[in-house]
């Protein structure tokens, strides 16, 4: 208990209290009960403390008054959630569908994108201004048809058949668990909380699921037909994504260069998705 108080009231001497006599700055002298002990302040701030009858000596080492500020860690625009427009283009880029790919017409208004991205990781190469991003998210696209048909794999690709109903929507749906690398800079604007972000990779997806969801009335009733398929989806695709943003929210775009369906098994459409990013 002595050795705490004796610490205690070298503490104080140490930021400039004095005690019972002082023969410089840097050493004072205390009494408690019945014995002297000389306190030496250095110029490390360290603190020695002495007793006069039997030489012991307690060292304590002063904290620091002074603190790092932590760094700022490299926080990429992956995380968070996403919406945009769902489209398809052709092999010219245009947003038209090929001769083949008629029975694909779909009103773009209804059709979109919906990402989930609940995983990120960011690695600062220069600082926390140029660096690496990486992580996990869900990837819906959903295709609102026009056309009143059945999407069918027939043996040589995807087709349609005409239903004989009149439909009040026909869906054509699919979902893909993605990974992303891509590189980013990000430029301070107003202090370090305020930046611009620029940001551009690849990005891989697997398809966890796709369906056809076919919704009309009959006699005044609300019907639904889903059908769960591969329709010659590909279960693995990869593309290019990109993101232009400011703070939490960005535009982004992610296009896929090889076609939709797989190779020979349907018309050569590729999904192209753009929209607005929320988050980091």
């Amino acid at each position: 208990m002595k050795r705490v108080v004796i610490l205690a009231l070298a503490g104080m001497i140490g930021i400039g209290l004095t005690g019972y006599s002082q023969e410089d700055p840097d050493t004072s002298k205390i009494r408690i009960g019945n014995k002297k002990y000389t306190v030496i302040v250095d110029s490390d701030k360290d603190i020695q403390i002495i007793t006069d009858e039997d030489g012991d000596m307690i060292v304590k080492e002063r904290e620091s008054r002074y603190h790092k500020k932590p760094t700022r860690k490299m926080d990429g625009t992956w995380g968070g959630f996403e919406f945009g427009l769902a489209t398809l283009t052709n092999a010219d880029y245009k947003l038209q569908l090929p001769s083949d790919g008629a029975f694909l017409d779909y009103n773009m208004n209804q059709s979109y994108g919906f990402n989930f991205n609940f995983a990120e990781k960011s690695l600062g190469i220069i600082k926390n201004y140029i660096g690496l991003v990486t992580g996990l998210g869900f990837e819906y696209q959903q295709f609102m048809l026009t056309n009143d048909i059945d999407l069918v794999k027939f043996s040589d690709g995807i087709g349609s058949e005409p239903v004989d109903l009149s439909l009040n929507k026909n869906r054509f749906s699919m979902c893909y668990l993605t990974l992303p690398l891509m590189a980013e800079i990000q430029i301070p604007v107003y202090g370090e909380n305020h930046r611009i972000k620029l940001s551009a990779g690849i990005i891989g997806g697997l398809r966890l699921g796709s369906r056809q969801v076919q919704k009309y009335e009959i006699s005044g009733e609300k019907q639904k037909i889903k059908t769960k398929d591969d329709f010659y989806l590909r279960d693995f695709r990869y593309g290019f994504t990109g993101r232009v943003g400011y703070g939490d929210v960005a535009l982004f775009a992610t296009y896929y260069p090889q076609t939709m369906f797989e190779t020979d098994k349907g018309p050569e459409v590729f999904p192209l998705t753009f929209g607005i990013h929320f988050g980091g």
